[in-house]
C-alpha cells in the first residue's frame, strides 16, 4: 500500500494504521489508477463487440430502456424526475442477472476492431444513446450515424429557425434573421460527405471512455441495446455489483440517479462531456448554460475597462479556452489576451485596445453560435484533399497546391495544380527587418505567415474546401508553430495574421494541417516568391519539370486586391474587419467529375490537433534536398500525405494494454 494513516492512540495501546479500501479524493494517484480500471472496461466491451459476443439481459438495461431522455436543446423534461439529494438509491433486483459473457477473460485483452465512429457504416438507421453516472462510474452512451452528409441545402429551414430562436431567445443571441452586418455567416454546409470516409457495411458498435464517463455509439435499435448490455456486463466484471450481503449504504457502480435522468438512454441528440452532439446533422454545439456563461463573461468586461485582476483574467482565459475547442476559429483569437497576462503588474492585468478587439471577436462568434453549430467534419482531420507548399521572401510570396482527385474544383478551374505569387508593395519592403534596417517592424517570419494565409485563400477560391483536410507546408519553423498553436503571446504582426487565419478557416469550413518542408526541398514556391522578373509564361516553363507527370496544365490564381489589402493591414498591425477579407468563391465546376472514393481509406495517423509533436529535436529539421518527391505529389498519392509528416502532431496515448512494468 502507498497510502496509510497512523491513528492517534492512548499511551500503552497497540498502534493502529488505517489503509483506505477506496480511492480517496485528492490523492494524486487516484485518477490514473481509476482510469486504468475504466479503460479496461472499455477494452473488454469493444473486444466483445468485435467478437460478436451475444448480449445477455441486464437489469439496468431494462431500466434504461424505460426512460425517455431529455432533449438538451429544447429543455423538455425527462420521464423520471431527479431523486432528492441525499436520498438512498433504491436497490435493483439482480436475482435474474445472467452470468457475464467472457467473465473469466483477463484484463490485458487486445483492443481491436469495433468499428471506429469516424469510419463506420453510413447505411444504417441512427439510434440515440444515454448515460448513467454512478458512485463509481458514469455510463455515457451515445449513438448516431457516422456519415458526413448534411441537409440538401445550406439554408436554415423554418423549423430550424424556430428552434434557434427558442434556444437563443433568453441569451440575447441574434438569430439569422436579426444578425448584424458585421456577423458574416460561413459558407453553406456541403451536401456531400468526404469521399475518403469508408463504409464497413455493418452497424456501428463502439465504446470509449473519459475518466468515469463511458461514451457509446451504435446504429439500429437492436444493436443499441446490445452495446449497452455488453458495456454494463463489462462494468460488472471489473466493479462488483451490489448483492444481498452488501450494506444498504453501498451504491451501485453505475449511477442510478443519472440513469433515471436518461443519461443511459439512446438519443440522436445528447450532451457529452459538456458538448451537445447531434448525430443526424453531425454537429457539436455548446449547451444553453455555456452559451449564457460566454455571454456573461463578455458582458462583464465593458469596452471602457482598462484593467482587471490576474485571478479574474485567469478564469476568463480558462473558460474561453475550454469553449474554443469546438468553435472553429476561436483558438486564433488569444494572442493579445495571452500577451496581456504575460505583462501583468503585480496582481493587475492591463486591458489594451488589442485585448478589447479580441473580446469583440468573441462577441462576433457569440452572435454566430445560434445559427451556426459546428460541424464535426470541421474538427476531425481525415485523409488529405490537397497538399501545398508556400514560401516568402523580401520581394514577395508564392505557393503551389497539388489537389487530390477527390477535390471538387470551382468554376474556371480544373483538378490540376494551382500556382500563385504576390509581389510586396514598396512600403512593406521598407519595413522589413534587415542588417541595414534593424528598426523595421516586419520580420521575414511575418511575411511567411502572411504568405500562408494567402496560400489557404488560393485553394479556397479554386476548390471546394468545405470540410476537407488541407496540408500546407512551409520552410519557416516560426510560421509552422504559430500556425499549429493558432496563437502567439504577442501584440505584434503574428497576432493580427493568426486572427485572420481563424476567421478565414471558420468561414470556409476547412480543416488545416501544417508541416515543415526544408528550403532546398521547396523549389517551386522558392522560385514563385522571388523570380518576379519573369512573366508567367517564362516562370511556368522554368518550373515545368517540377510538376508530376500526367498534369495536363498548371493553373494560375491571382490574389484579389481586397484580400491583399486586408493582409497588408495585418502586416502593419492594423485590424481588418471580417467582411473585408471573407470573399465568397465561385460555384463548383459541375463539368468535372471527381472520384467517389479514395485509394487508401485508412486513418492511422495521430489526429490530435492541439498536442505537441513527439519529434521536436533540432536534428529533425536539417535541410535536405530529398524531401521534394514528385511521386508523392501525384493526385492518387495526395490522400496519404499525412502519413509522411516531418513534424508529427503527436497523440494522447491511453494506458498500455499490458499491466505492470514495461521491462
Amino acid at each position: 500500500p502507498k497510502l496509510g494513516m497512523v491513528l492517534p492512540m492512548k499511551e500503552g495501546d497497540e498502534p493502529l494504521i488505517a489503509f483506505p479500501l477506496v480511492l480517496p479524493m485528492g490523492w494524486k494517484n487516484s485518477p490514473p489508477i481509476f482510469s486504468s480500471f475504466t479503460e479496461t472496461i472499455t477494452d473488454l466491451a469493444n473486444q466483445r463487440l468485435a467478437d460478436n459476443v451475444s448480449d445477455e439481459p441486464h437489469p439496468l438495461d431494462e431500466l434504461a430502456e424505460s426512460v425517455t431522455p431529455m432533449h438538451p436543446l429544447t429543455g423538455e423534461p425527462a420521464g423520471v424526475a431527479d431523486e432528492e439529494e441525499g436520498e438512498l438509491e433504491p436497490r435493483v433486483d439482480r436475482s435474474s442477472l445472467a452470468p457475464s459473457p467472457l467473465a473469466t477473460e483477463t484484463d490485458d485483452q487486445v483492443r481491436t476492431g469495433s468499428t471506429h465512429p469516424l469510419t463506420g457504416s453510413d447505411e444504417r438507421k441512427p439510434v440515440a444513446a444515454g448515460t448513467s453516472d454512478a458512485a463509481g462510474t458514469d455510463v455515457v452512451e451515445r449513438a448516431g450515424q457516422p456519415q458526413m452528409t448534411a441537409p440538401a441545402t445550406g439554408n436554415v429551414s423554418a423549423e430550424k429557425m424556430r428552434q434557434a430562436e427558442k434556444c437563443a431567445g433568453s441569451l440575447n443571441v441574434p438569430t439569422p434573421a436579426g444578425s448584424n452586418a458585421k456577423c458574416h455567416q460561413s459558407l453553406p454546409i456541403p451536401t456531400e460527405r468526404d469521399p475518403c470516409l469508408p463504409a464497413t457495411g455493418r452497424a456501428l458498435s463502439y465504446v470509449d471512455i473519459f475518466v468515469d464517463d463511458f461514451i457509446g455509439l451504435a446504429q439500429t435499435n437492436r444493436n443499441g441495446r446490445r452495446v449497452r448490455r455488453i458495456l454494463l456486463h463489462a462494468i460488472d466484471d471489473v466493479f462488483r455489483p451490489n448483492d444481498s450481503r452488501d450494506s444498504m449504504f453501498r451504491r451501485e457502480p453505475v449511477s442510478l440517479k443519472k440513469l433515471r435522468k436518461g443519461d443511459c438512454s439512446w438519443s440522436t441528440v445528447k450532451e457529452v462531456l459538456g458538448w451537445i452532439i447531434d448525430t443526424v446533422n453531425m454537429t457539436i454545439a455548446l449547451p444553453k448554460r455555456r452559451v449564457e456563461r460566454l455571454s456573461a463573461i463578455l458582458s462583464s468586461i465593458p469596452i471602457h475597462q482598462k484593467r482587471t485582476s490576474v485571478k479574474k483574467w485567469h478564469k476568463v482565459l480558462g473558460e474561453l479556452r475550454s469553449m474554443a475547442l469546438a468553435l472553429p476559429g476561436a483558438r486564433h483569437l488569444f494572442s493579445h489576451m495571452q500577451e496581456a497576462l504575460s505583462n501583468k503588474i503585480k496582481g493587475r492585468v492591463s486591458l489594451s485596445k488589442g485585448v478589447h478587439d479580441s473580446l469583440e471577436d468573441f462577441r462576433w462568434l457569440l452572435e454566430d453560435i445560434a445559427a451556426r453549430p459546428t460541424r464535426i467534419a470541421e474538427l476531425i482531420p481525415l485523409l488529405a484533399s490537397a497538399v501545398g507548399h508556400h514560401d516568402a521572401s523580401g520581394a514577395g510570396a508564392g505557393g503551389v497546391w497539388f489537389p487530390a482527385s477527390t477535390l471538387q474544383p470551382r468554376e474556371g478551374y480544373q483538378n490540376e495544380p494551382v500556382v500563385w505569387r504576390l509581389k510586396w508593395p514598396q512600403h512593406i519592403i521598407d519595413e522589413l527587418v534587415s542588417s541595414s534596417n534593424p528598426n523595421g517592424t516586419i520580420s521575414n517570419s511575418d511575411l511567411e505567415l502572411a504568405g500562408g494565409l494567402i496560400h489557404l485563400e488560393a485553394l479556397a477560391q479554386c476548390f471546394d474546401t468545405r470540410e476537407r483536410t488541407l496540408l500546407s507546408k512551409t520552410d519557416n519553423l516560426n510560421t509552422l508553430f504559430w500556425q499549429r498553436k493558432a496563437s502567439a503571446t504577442t501584440d505584434k504582426v503574428p497576432a493580427h495574421l493568426l486572427r485572420m487565419l481563424g476567421i478565414h478557416q471558420r468561414y470556409h469550413r476547412y480543416v488545416p494541417r501544417h508541416d515543415y518542408l526544408s528550403g532546398p526541398s521547396n523549389p517551386v514556391s522558392d522560385a514563385l516568391s522571388r523570380d518576379f522578373h519573369l512573366d508567367w509564361t517564362a516562370q511556368l516553363a522554368q518550373l515545368d519539370h517540377l510538376f508530376p507527370e500526367g498534369s495536363a496544365s498548371c493553373q494560375i490564381w491571382e490574389p484579389s486586391e481586397q484580400f491583399v489589402a486586408a493582409v497588408l493591414l495585418a502586416l502593419q498591425k492594423k485590424r481588418a474587419r471580417p467582411e473585408d477579407f471573407l470573399l465568397e468563391p465561385n460555384a463548383n465546376n459541375t463539368s468535372v467529375d471527381t472520384l467517389d472514393h479514395c485509394a487508401h481509406p485508412t486513418l492511422e495517423w495521430a489526429s490530435s490537433p492541439l498536442v505537441k509533436g513527439s519529434k521536436t529535436k533540432l536534428t529533425s529539421f536539417k535541410k535536405s534536398e530529398d524531401e521534394f518527391v514528385l511521386r508523392d505529389l501525384e493526385a492518387r498519392h495526395i490522400p496519404s500525405s499525412l502519413e509522411r509528416l516531418k513534424v508529427t502532431y503527436g497523440s494522447v496515448h491511453r494506458r498500455p494494454l499490458c499491466w505492470g512494468p514495461s521491462n
